[in-house]
């Protein structure tokens, strides 16, 4: 009978040689992967507001801004409304306003029915008359 030997498998302390040419282009690709799909711009809420206030906070003025209520005329023109002035023209308009004190500003109402070129006459008769703060506010319903 013959003896069936085992063979041992000798350990050997060299482990071989690692590809570094597939390491590098992994770690490549993976750079260039985080850097695509990272997202570098600010965060919006972390941006600051265009609008500035003085003094860091909300100040609270005895004026109240004028109101100007444009409103579909009974000739079918716009008429502007400014308290007890009614006034159908933007030079008019201007004229009324230049009278009228400057620092709380103007706010522009304007009705569902009337045109665009209404507010706009009126946007620019402010600015005429020399008020820096304009805004609109939309119609009531």
């Amino acid at each position: 009978m013959r003896r069936v030997r085992k063979k041992r498998f000798k350990r050997s302390s060299h482990l071989g040689v690692l590809p570094l040419t597939s390491m590098i282009d992994v770690v490549f690709l993976l750079l260039v992967y985080f850097l695509v799909t990272s997202n570098f711009a600010q965060p919006e809420r972390d941006i600051s507001s265009a609008v500035q206030t003085e003094g860091g906070g909300v100040q609270v003025s005895e004026l109240q801004p004028q109101v100007i209520d444009i409103r579909k005329g009974s000739g079918g023109g716009v008429v502007f409304v400014i308290g007890s002035h009614s006034v159908g023209s933007k030079e008019a308009l201007a004229s009324v306003l230049s009278s009228l004190p400057k620092e709380p500003g103007v706010a522009i109402r304007a009705a569902r029915d009337v045109p665009i070129s209404a507010v706009a006459a009126a946007m620019q008769a402010s600015q005429d008359a020399g008020f820096v703060r304009r805004s609109y506010v939309p119609g009531e319903e």
